[in-house]
């Protein structure tokens, strides 16, 4: 073997692993930036809010709920909440857990959320109705309660305010 035929092997066996290191390289660097894309989309998903345009606060008549609690799982419904909050889906859950207590659950079409609403019968037989409205991906919410004078309400809630990580 001659002194020059080792040292061409020699080059370009060095050859060989700087092309390999630098296709590592190029692999991690792709590998990071679609690791940095992929977080991003997924924050700002999560920074999402569906009910920017709603109140803070608004009244409900109990009317505009006390018929779903008859209705069967896959019938479509239309609830008006409000003049500008309404929501329409089918209802994927009707179920009655106590004489006390049923609750509905209710895919939204016009919302990429899900309605829970739950209707409780107190001792004086005081019907209250008590609920969220939640969206996977999505940083707010409805809640369904009660104010203090006793009117029917929905409000907005912030889901990274109820939610510690």
């Amino acid at each position: 073997m001659n002194k020059y035929y080792s040292h061409n092997i020699l080059l370009t066996t060095a050859v060989i692993c700087r092309t390999n290191q630098i296709h590592f390289m190029k692999k991690l660097f792709i590998s990071f930036a679609l690791f940095l894309v992929f977080a991003v989309i997924s924050n700002n998903a999560a920074s999402q809010r569906m009910f920017d345009a709603l109140p803070e606060t608004a009244k409900f008549l109990p009317s505009v709920v006390e018929g779903i609690f008859n209705l069967n799982p896959g019938s479509a419904v239309d609830v008006k909440f409000t003049q500008g909050f309404h929501v329409t889906g089918v209802i994927k859950s009707n179920k009655k857990i106590y004489d006390n207590l049923q609750t509905v659950v209710i895919e939204s079409s016009n919302y990429k959320a899900n309605l829970f609403i739950s209707k409780t019968v107190d001792q004086d037989n005081k019907v209250k109705y008590v609920g969220r409205m939640l969206g996977r991906g999505f940083q707010d919410g409805i809640e369904l309660n009660m104010d203090i004078a006793g009117n029917n309400i929905i409000k907005k809630i912030n889901l990274k305010d109820m939610i510690v990580e």
